[in-house]
């Protein structure tokens, strides 16, 4: 892939850590239960690191760092190290505002939770998923929940005041009761940011075989918002705002990084499977560890591939990110495709705001309210279709 200089010179990067004490069944993320070669991994990244600096031709600016899995805090302290002084190496740092690191609450440590603090990382995700004993052993998690209190009491002992959580909601067997229970629980810790997501059954997991085979007791569609709502109710009155459909967070603590995702900024990508987008080009590293060892010992980037975005694809693409995120910008659409969204679908709007599925958030942008968020598929399908045919005229 040949990557043309970024005018901005401001990214994101994402590395993706691609090992797990154990997978669990619902998870479709790319990661290894064999932890013996998490070594090789960290030299591997850094060469990778380097490989694709040579390739940008320029020491890029970095806003928002984010370190995925798999589970990222398996990573050593000498891992850190090293990657950490590659990025030092081959990018500016000194706007660096965010990074992030995923952590599981069954894998902290309180020596290298101060490790990570004292090697840039300022913000801490843990996927909690529940609090519910039976839920976390039917989504096959290895912690309980005196383990998410004390990862939590851990990070703020080490210095963390930016905390999140991931929950996930309308589990076999869970109830709005105990939906409930682990709402409340999850505000008590007065993190700085709440993730919740619905369970998805995802292709090519042991839970989707279930799910094929009806072993499985799911949630219809009207159990599932009812779950969504209860969670957006008690969030909201905890002084959350709702600013992505999954995503909470209180004032001044929204994910930096996953806000250049939704707005289609330009990110780096590292690490086995991958997906980095630049200047409209999406490319993707290979699912596989053991070829991305190969590849990049013999100095070759581990990119399985790569598109340059159509014109069709940036225009969905934008609408359906701002819909699901801070709103619809118009004004800003208008000037990056040339034409006015809104001059064709105004009925559409104004009933939108009628019906309770959005509201204006300034003279130029449509917000969808919770309610909206829920269908956001459909809003996002009509408004794809308005833009199909006005692009056509333009």
């Amino acid at each position: 892939m040949n990557i043309i200089s970024n005018q901005s010179g401001s990214v994101g990067i994402y590395l993706h850590f691609p090992y797990c004490v154990h997978k669990c069944s619902y998870c479709d993320f790319y990661s290894i239960e064999k932890l013996s070669s998490r070594d090789n991994f960290a030299e591997a990244a850094v060469t990778e690191i380097k490989l694709r600096e040579q390739e940008l031709g320029s020491k890029l600016k970095v806003e928002t760092i984010f370190f995925g899995g798999g589970t990222p805090s398996l990573m050593k302290p000498q891992h850190m190290e090293q990657i950490t002084q590659a990025l030092h190496d081959c990018f500016d740092m000194s706007e660096l505002s965010e990074w992030t690191m995923e952590c599981n609450p069954g894998t902290i440590d309180s020596k290298f939770i101060a490790d990570y603090k004292q090697f840039g990382v300022n913000r801490i995700s843990f996927g909690v998923q529940s609090f519910n004993r039976d839920e976390l052993k039917f989504l096959e998690r290895i912690h309980d929940e005196k383990s998410i209190y004390n990862a939590v009491n851990i990070a703020r002992k080490a210095g963390f005041e930016n905390l999140s959580i991931d929950l996930i909601y309308a589990i076999p067997g869970q109830t709005l009761e105990t939906w409930s229970d682990s709402i409340a629980k999850a505000l008590s810790l007065q993190t700085e940011h709440i993730s919740a997501y619905s369970l998805i059954y995802e292709p090519e997991t042991p839970l989707y075989d279930r799910f094929i085979r009806g072993e499985l007791n799911v949630h219809d569609e009207e159990v599932d918002q009812d779950f969504y709502e209860l969670a957006v109710k008690n969030f909201s009155k905890s002084h959350y705002e709702h600013y992505e459909i999954s995503n909470f967070a209180k004032v001044g603590f929204k994910c930096l990084h996953n806000l250049k995702y939704w707005t289609s900024e330009d990110y780096l990508a590292y690490g086995p499977s991958a997906h980095g987008l630049y200047n409209k080009q999406r490319y993707w590293n290979f699912r596989d560890l053991d070829k991305y060892f190969s590849l990049l010992k013999a100095g070759t980037l581990p990119i399985e591939n790569s598109e340059v975005l159509t014109l069709e694809q940036q225009i969905n693409e934008r609408i359906y990110l701002d819909l699901r995120s801070e709103g619809l910008r118009f004004d800003s659409f208008a000037l990056e495709f040339g034409f006015d969204l809104r001059q064709n679908c105004t009925q559409f709007i104004d009933k939108l705001i009628a019906d309770g599925y959005a509201i204006y958030k300034s003279s130029d942008t449509i917000k969808l309210t919770s309610k909206g968020y829920f269908i956001s598929d459909r809003i996002t399908i009509e408004f794809m279709k308005f833009a199909e045919k006005m692009s056509k005229i333009y």
